[in-house]
């Protein structure tokens, strides 16, 4: 059996080496790879099927968490959903905030993810786990790589319920093969609509500022990318997976071809919120018979759980669905609820001391002296608004401080290439002949100086600013910080993030900019001999 034949359920949580966990043999044959991966890519993380199918999954990274952080069993991460738009949809996708972070996480790392299907769940998948293993279906073909449509919410649901059947029976290894991988009692549902969204504009392969914009793709058009209303695209029938190109994190389809059902009910928009209605189900991405126009990662629509024209549950031959893989959020280990509880207390917290002697603490102790039950309860109510805006506040803080890391990183690097222009300049300038080149070349490096001083300016700015908060504090989001550039693909600035450690602690001794540019020249001149 080849590596590429064999079925394993996802990445080792160390998150460097892809593992491959072999499965006992079964009745029958193991699908060809193109039926489960048809782009045929490297890096897919691939869950077992009954009737020897698999199912492809890329890791999305939501956050990177120190583990020594007392605050980190809750932390997690602000995203920015929906867009801006015109009056004629903004009661459905209206740009508001909403929190993430992943159930799975890799200790060796700090990175909490979740698993999403790389492809719309498809034909032959769907019947393998719906009549398998008892009454597995023909040998795939070619025209079962078509999206699973004209499927309800419930039949989605169904769906992942007995593949999770089938991978904790108890007669079976594929649980055995699950918890080999780390993933300690995972199990297989929809996606949430944010990590729909999130997954869907790229996750954390693409900046912030990417993440925001109406599409995922910058380069190109969505003919590229996406099966639409259209003679030219999809010409109003459904297409096989993975036929255009994929998004930045490796998944295929999320514009158009089947419209995908998510895990949670429709709830409308209103300006920075969802309204308060509990509606049908939602569905996300468009399909292919919606205009090219009207496809974006915003894309949501709400659909019926039933309907009185189909006598039941609501079906549609544009709707299909994709999985995710995550794990329960609470940890069944009962020792880690006190790192719960303390995270919270750290959250909340108003001044530096033990949590005890927190301002709210000592109103909540006062509260119970209160005999007067109005009072009391009217003490209560604003200790408890007191509490979450001290947490808004130290998330607020801990987002500045991630954010004047980064913005230092990027002058420590523009320091560092001004410094080698210099040198360089220099080095000519003492070896050319030609009055009017040197003078040229002067003019030039005077200009590097003037834009190093400015550079410089702002430096300081940034460090002092670092230097204000807690060595303890600086050190766990700086480590965040190196962790979200590594999965930006922007590895290239570790380096200097290394560098500002050094810079941080020697402004924080002594509150200069010359010994910090100083070491800076020393480094270059080593680098350029």
């Amino acid at each position: 059996m080849t590596d590429r034949s064999r079925s394993f359920f996802g990445a080792r949580l160390a998150g460097i080496a892809l593992a491959v966990v072999p499965l006992a043999a079964s009745a029958e044959d193991a699908w060809p790879p193109e039926i489960y991966n048809p782009t045929q890519v490297d890096g897919m993380l691939l869950l077992p099927l009954p009737c020897g199918g698999q199912i492809a999954f890329r890791r999305v990274v939501t956050d990177s968490v120190d583990p020594n952080s007392p605050t980190g069993p809750l932390s997690d991460r602000q995203i920015s959903m929906g867009r801006a738009v015109d009056r004629s949809r903004g009661f459905i996708e209206f740009r508001r905030p909403e929190y993430l972070t992943g159930s799975l996480s890799d200790p060796a790392t700090g990175e909490r993810f979740y698993l999403i299907g790389a492809y719309e769940v498809t034909i032959a998948q769907y019947k393998a786990v719906m009549d398998g293993p008892e009454n597995c279906p023909p040998a795939p073909q070619r025209k079962d790589v078509l999206p699973a449509t004209d499927v309800s919410w419930y039949d989605a649901v169904t769906f992942t319920r007995r593949l999770n059947q089938w991978i904790y029976a108890g007669t079976s290894n594929h649980l055995a093969s699950l918890s080999q991988l780390g993933v300690d009692n995972g199990f297989v549902r929809l996606p949430t609509e944010a990590e729909w969204e999130f997954a869907a504009r790229g996750g954390l392969s693409v900046s912030d500022a990417q993440r925001n914009e109406p599409l995922f793709f910058g380069e190109g058009d969505l003919n590229d990318y996406a099966w639409f209303n259209s003679a030219a695209s999809s010409g109003g029938k459904i297409k096989p997976v993975g036929g255009k190109k994929p998004n930045p994190l490796g998944l295929y389809d999320v514009y158009g071809n089947a419209e995908e059902i998510v895990l949670e009910p429709f709830r409308m928009t209103r300006t920075g919120r969802l309204h308060g209605g509990i509606g049908g189900f939602v569905t996300r991405g468009g399909s292919f018979l919606d205009q090219a126009k009207t496809l974006t990662s915003a894309r949501r629509d709400e659909r019926p759980f039933f309907d009185v024209q189909m006598n039941g549950e609501f079906k549609r031959r544009s709707q299909g669905f994709r999985v995710a893989v995550s794990t329960s959020s609470v940890p069944a280990d009962l020792s880690q609820m006190s790192r719960l509880e303390a995270a919270v207390q750290e959250i909340e917290r108003q001044v530096p001391g033990p949590a005890e002697d927190q301002p709210t603490q000592e109103l909540a102790r006062a509260a119970e002296r209160i005999q007067n039950q109005s009072l009391r309860t009217e003490i209560e109510t604003l200790n408890a608004r007191l509490a979450a805006e001290f947490a808004r506040r130290n998330e607020l803080e801990a987002l500045n401080l991630r954010a004047v890391l980064v913005n230092a990183v990027i002058i420590t690097r523009e320091l560092d290439l001004s410094l080698r222009s210099q040198k360089k300049l220099s080095f000519v300038i003492s070896t050319e002949t030609d009055g009017a080149t040197k003078a040229g070349f002067e003019t030039r490096l005077k200009q590097f100086v003037s834009e190093m001083d400015t550079f410089s300016g702002a430096y300081a700015i940034s460090l002092e600013r670092i230097a204000a908060y807690p060595e303890e504090i600086v050190a766990a989001q700086s480590r965040s910080m190196q962790a979200e550039l590594n999965q930006q693909g922007q590895g290239n600035l570790l380096q200097f993030a290394a560098v500002l450690q050094h810079n941080i602690q020697s402004f924080r001794r002594d509150g200069r900019m010359r010994p910090i540019i100083d070491y800076l020249k020393k480094l270059v001149d080593q680098s350029m001999q």
